[in-house]
């Protein structure tokens, strides 16, 4: 990939925080993220800002709720400490809004978040992951990346999977492909991880061209994986038997508030992190 082409670091990280939820996903992984890249040399080092505001769609926002209340030592020990650690400039901004999405927009703009982080939530049951409105909505609207955390998700970046669609038709994702595939390596030569790519397809038909997707990203044809099945079902599988550490998928903005796109189904099927690429 030409040096003019490559991804830069992001000079403004914006991590959104939930003070509802007891483990702030989005900030964990961010600190451990750039723990692990170490002193690369690259400058400028970003800064990191974070948003602090309460999903109120999904929250309990009645007095009962204890977690609604925080006091300073909260914010010392949850937020505070953790973005002194990760010895970068930071700072933090407080919404009150009850327009999560909103808040996160307003913020991403006016810091000129160039990646926004921010974690999918555990339903109090454990037992199911919730992808919100707003999450939707932010996956449709950001020009800028989207990073997914999701819980139990491992922290470190040895294993990248990079989802495209080398035989559509449709412009849209024809201009996805090399962004994403930018995107991956990128990721993989600043952690020095190992790039995947995956690309699904619904017939022999419709087969992807193997050599020219070996040939056009510049990976080993060993670590190229094309199934026939639906995209969300054959990314998961294929995450699972590497044991990837995130997923790079593409997605693009509709006028439509319909839920339930290839996106979503991805996202919440994989048990990793999942990079959105607008």
């Amino acid at each position: 990939m030409p040096a003019s082409l490559q991804p830069a670091v992001p000079a403004n990280i914006l991590i959104v925080v939930d003070p509802a939820q007891d483990q702030h996903l989005a900030l964990e992984r961010t600190v451990v993220s750039i723990d692990m890249l170490g002193s690369p040399g690259v400058e400028p080092r970003p800064q990191l800002h974070v948003l602090v505001a309460v999903d109120m769609d999904n929250a309990d926002t009645s007095p009962r709720n204890e977690r609604i209340f925080r006091n300073n030592e909260w914010l010392t020990e949850h937020i505070v400490e953790p973005l002194g650690r990760s010895g970068l400039k930071s700072s933090v901004i407080m919404s009150w809004s009850s327009d999560w999405y909103g808040s996160i927009l307003k913020t991403m703009e006016s810091v000129d978040a160039g990646i926004v982080i921010l974690p999918l939530m555990q339903h109090p049951s454990g037992r199911e992951r919730l992808f919100n409105e707003s999450i939707w909505r932010l996956l449709r609207t950001s020009t800028r990346p989207v990073l997914i955390t999701q819980p139990g998700a491992k922290s470190k970046r040895e294993k990248i999977l990079v989802a495209v669609n080398f035989q559509t038709h449709n412009e849209d994702y024809q201009r996805l492909n090399p962004l994403i595939i930018d995107r991956g390596q990128w990721m993989a030569d600043m952690y020095g991880a190992e790039l995947h790519i995956v690309n699904a397809y619904s017939d022999s038909l419709h087969h992807p061209d193997r050599s020219r997707l070996a040939r056009e990203s510049g990976v080993d044809r060993a670590n190229i994986h094309t199934r026939v099945g639906d995209p969300e079902v054959v990314i998961a599988d294929v995450a699972r038997e590497i044991d990837a550490d995130i997923v790079v998928l593409g997605t693009r903005s509709r006028a439509s508030r319909w839920r339930g796109n290839t996106s979503e189904r991805i996202i919440t099927r994989v048990e990793c992190d999942v990079l959105c690429i607008h």
